[in-house]
């Protein structure tokens, strides 16, 4: 269905089989083009958030889907910022906000999204590492703009 209706997947992996599954869909052509891969971890009895993980992740997406498919990471709670920090400096992508995460550290609630936004864009800054704009975003991920629309809306 999702082919038919020209949507592209994003593959949440919370362990490995998620990937090793993405792998073998793509390659039967049920995922089309170039896969987007988000490693979740930090979620109890799933994947962890450990450095030696995340590293071989990195590895095993690469060696299936290719070495510039582009991958992201996102932490749960506490892990947050340390995926965060890991995803800018391996060159990978890092998704933050409040459906993972309520804090900007442990004493204080973040005040919205963009306070913890904020905090992963000072983390490219400290890696030298450009926030994508909107149309970068869109081409990073192989996605279409529909010229009609101001909205971008994906096709």
């Amino acid at each position: 269905e999702m082919i038919s209706h020209g949507v592209k997947p994003e593959i949440e992996a919370f362990d490995l089989s998620h990937i090793l599954k993405a792998a073998d869909m793509h390659s039967k052509g049920q995922i089309k083009g170039v896969p987007y891969v988000q490693f979740v971890m930090g979620v109890k009895n799933a994947m962890p958030a450990d450095v030696h993980v995340f590293n071989y992740y990195i590895e095993t997406v690469q060696r299936l889907f290719g070495k510039d498919v582009p991958w992201c990471a996102a932490g749960i709670g506490a892990n947050q910022l340390k995926l965060n920090q890991w995803a800018i400096a391996k060159g990978g992508h890092a998704r933050t906000g409040l459906e993972d995460n309520v804090r900007i550290n442990r004493d204080r609630l973040a005040s919205s999204n963009a306070e913890l936004v904020l905090r992963a864009v000072d983390i490219c800054t400290e890696n030298e590492r450009p926030v994508a704009t909107v149309a970068q975003a869109r081409a990073i991920l192989g996605l279409e703009t529909d010229n009609q629309s101001n909205t971008g809306s994906i096709k």
